[in-house]
């Protein structure tokens, strides 16, 4: 035990004597209770480091690029209230681009992890109660004899006028606008450490850094919807049975698995991690990974289209497929202790929408696409127009009798008509475009006329043959692209009401004089 404190008292040495005995004593009942210890927040363990050492971790291990993604998400608020441009001025906190030089490595670790330890002057802000019964707190941007003007902190900063024979009460407040236990909006240590390496790359280099680390705003997370706000974590993830299993491994091979693969094949996206044998970057407990899929993380944007309970199937089949067995590791155990540790709430969100918008929605009476026939093996019209042959509301998804005609190679790729007694509507509706599915294309699906074989739809000008051996050899040797224009070319589509003029051009031996 002396061993430990030797250890630890030279890290904790700036703190103040209270915040040291309070860190080594949590420490050490931590160390012989690790069960509580598992329960604290992230702030509550990230508090039971010295800022010295979280400071060196951030210099060492920390990601000025995922820590920008993460002070400017909407959700950290960061950006809100701090700027890091040279063109704008302070808000509610200061700019953090333009600290002073003597700012050290732990001072910004403290002001994150204890934002009312040492208020910066000029930050700090006064409460104002009107003679109305109005409350206001901010900042006092300017104050003569008749008014006071106050930087709102309820209102994201906007400036609020107010007469001083209408205030009643005025007070300075101890503690910072900025609230404590902001950082539990993180996942993880290591997010933490991302964003306290960004904030010490902006304060060496200044607001010529901060631009050069500006994310790209696809990066950026959408604004969430209200009921994120009040999520029943603990529920979702205690309704796990066989049918969420069953439900999120259709998501996962749908739209997943393109990128980050599966067992035994790998994914599209070499940087993707592959599941089996990855080190989760972002956290691989449940929750870190719903925060991933909510907010994004890296090169992966937020997946809008999932509801909770979505996320939360697919987060299932992940743990049970990948990690418990093939990857302990990354597998953290749900018991009680890391239940308690979850975000309370009283809603499980929206149910999944069974309305396919793919299907329903009316894109009118020609549908441009790739769309694969039967028959041969990949018969394709890589350029095909879909033209709804038969008149009536709803464009093309609602009709009962369809044609296609590629625009590569000048054919009428195919003809077909609705079944009897079906409510299959066109296509199969799978493919990226429309539901998700990668590394395929939409078949047509119906009763088939005609079906022409992929190759030229008319004859060569010459010698009349149908051979296709004009057009580009692709690497996986069939045959790509336009006719030559030699022999024949598209010139556009044309609609007037529900009817589809197509204006090809075959041309003959005599264009070759």
């Amino acid at each position: 035990m002396s061993n430990l404190l030797n250890i630890w008292l030279p890290l904790l040495s700036e703190e103040s004597a209270i915040r040291r005995c309070f860190a080594i004593g949590a420490l050490l009942f931590g160390l012989m209770n690790p069960l509580l210890a598992s329960g604290q927040s992230l702030e509550q363990q990230l508090q039971l480091e010295s800022p010295l050492e979280l400071a060196k971790s951030a210099r060492r291990d920390g990601d000025e690029k995922r820590g920008a993604i993460l002070f400017f998400q909407q959700h950290m608020a960061c950006s809100k209230c701090h700027s890091v441009a040279p063109s704008k001025p302070n808000g509610l906190g200061p700019n953090l681009a333009l600290l002073p030089k003597e700012t050290t490595d732990m001072d910004v670790v403290d002001s994150i992890l204890s934002p009312s330890k040492n208020l910066r002057k000029g930050f700090e802000s006064n409460t104002f109660v009107t003679t109305d019964g109005v409350t206001l707190t901010g900042l006092v941007v300017e104050r003569n004899a008749n008014q006071v003007m106050i930087r709102e902190a309820a209102r994201s900063g906007e400036i609020t006028r107010v007469d001083v024979d209408q205030i009643a009460v005025e007070k300075v407040n101890p503690l910072s606008i900025m609230p404590a236990g902001q950082v539990n909006q993180l996942t993880n240590r290591q997010q933490f450490l991302d964003l306290v390496r960004y904030l010490l790359e902006i304060r060496d280099g200044g607001p010529s850094r901060a631009a050069e680390l500006q994310p790209d705003p696809s990066l950026l997370a959408y604004s969430l919807p209200e009921y994120e706000t009040h999520l029943d974590h603990v529920g979702l993830i205690q309704s796990w049975n066989d049918e969420s299993y069953k439900r999120g491994e259709a998501i996962y091979q749908r739209v997943c698995g393109n990128c980050h693969g599966t067992r035994a094949q790998v994914g599209s996206l070499p940087t993707s991690l592959r599941f089996a044998e990855g080190k989760f970057k972002n956290g691989s407990d449940p929750f870190a990974i719903y925060q991933t899929l909510t907010h994004g993380f890296g090169q992966m944007v937020p997946q809008v289209w999932m509801v909770p309970s979505q996320k939360y199937d697919v987060i299932h089949y992940l743990r049970e497929e990948y990690l418990r067995s093939h990857n302990p590791t990354q597998f953290v155990a749900v018991d009680r202790h890391y239940l308690d540790r979850l975000p309370k709430g009283d809603t499980r969100g929206p149910e999944p929408s069974k309305i396919e918008p793919w299907s329903a929605m009316d894109y009118g009476s020609s549908l441009t696409h790739t769309y694969q026939f039967p028959g041969k093996p990949l018969n394709l019209a890589y350029k095909g127009i879909a033209i709804r042959l038969d008149p009536g509301p709803g464009g093309i998804s609602r009709g009962k009798n369809w044609m296609i005609f590629d625009t590569d190679t000048l054919r009428m790729a195919g003809a077909w008509s609705r079944k009897e007694g079906t409510t299959t509507n066109f296509i199969d509706w799978r493919g990226i475009q429309f539901n998700g599915e990668h590394q395929v294309h939409p078949r047509v699906v119906g009763e088939f006329h005609q079906v022409n074989s992929n190759g030229p739809g008319w004859s060569h000008p010459i010698d009349g043959s149908f051979t296709d051996d004009k057009r580009v050899v692709g690497r996986d040797g069939r045959r790509y692209g336009p006719l030559p224009r030699s022999w024949g070319q598209f010139h556009g589509t044309y609609y007037f009401n529900q009817r589809v003029v197509l204006s090809p051009r075959q041309h003959n031996a005599d264009d070759f004089h």
